[in-house]
């Protein structure tokens, strides 16, 4: 199902990589290794090397994924081990290099990313629950008053993954599907996908920031609500009341109806 010119890469790479004597295996990695690619996925490879072999071996990676393929990008961005590249051909093909051996993969609980702010993973739906739903309600008795007081609507929009990842959080929580990888549409149900597409347009303008945001919160709000007995929560009265009179003192909004 790959595009073709990414099995002549792989056998580059392999002939190219395979003949370094500080390499010890090339192997695939992402979803060619895992059998979900299709025609739009990418190569992903995993270099081992020897350990006394590592340092060297990824200080010379310029000269090696030059002898593999002509690149117009290649960089090292994420991590020190991790070497992103995009071929003359318009081919990605990502490498990471681990030292002795690849790291087992990871086969505990799902872990769940909650927005673009969270300092850590949630294991337990319960709990990345309510860091969603508290991190929404400070959001709007907080920066999202103040940003919009300042038009600062570009900044604003820096925010919208933030608070879409909210969104997706309760979705999840919702159905109990696993934390999607790049494949967003089997983890989320169709009437979750429609209620995306119909949240009003955003814009850098205090008119675009407002009904977006506020459209984006009554979900989270109102579909968060009923979750919380299953977990065993107590929803945050308090601070959606404090949230409420701070939008409606700030700026004139009547959200009392779904926030408290």
């Amino acid at each position: 199902m790959v595009d073709q010119r990414y099995v002549e890469l792989y056998r580059r790479a392999r002939q190219v990589l395979g003949v370094d004597p500080r390499v010890k295996d090339v192997e695939l990695s992402g979803s060619v290794a895992r059998g979900t690619a299709d025609q739009w996925s990418d190569l992903d490879l995993k270099v081992i090397t020897t350990p006394e072999g590592f340092d060297s071996f990824l200080a010379d990676w310029q000269v090696w994924v030059a002898d593999i393929t002509p690149t117009v990008l290649a960089r090292r961005p994420i991590a020190p081990f991790i070497v992103n590249t995009l071929t003359a051909e318009g081919l990605t093909l990502d490498i990471a290099v681990f030292s002795g051996e690849a790291p087992p993969e990871y086969t505990g609980p799902a872990r769940f990313t909650v927005g673009l702010l969270s300092p850590r993973q949630f294991d337990d739906l319960g709990d990345a629950l309510e860091y969603a739903v508290e991190e929404q309600l400070r959001g709007l008795a907080g920066p999202f008053i103040s940003l919009i007081q300042r038009d600062e609507h570009m900044c604003h929009l820096a925010g919208v993954p933030h608070i879409l990842g909210l969104l997706t959080t309760v979705f999840l929580v919702e159905t109990g599907a696993p934390a999607p990888g790049k494949r967003w549409n089997t983890s989320f149900s169709a009437e979750q996908r429609a209620t995306v597409a119909a949240l009003p347009p955003v814009s850098a303008t205090r008119v675009g920031i407002i009904s977006f945001g506020l459209a984006v919160a009554e979900l989270v709000v109102t579909r968060s609500r009923p979750l919380y007995p299953r977990y065993g929560r107590r929803w945050p009265e308090e601070l959606a009341r404090v949230a409420a009179d701070r939008l409606e003192w700030q700026l004139g909004l009547a959200v009392r109806g779904w926030l408290h």
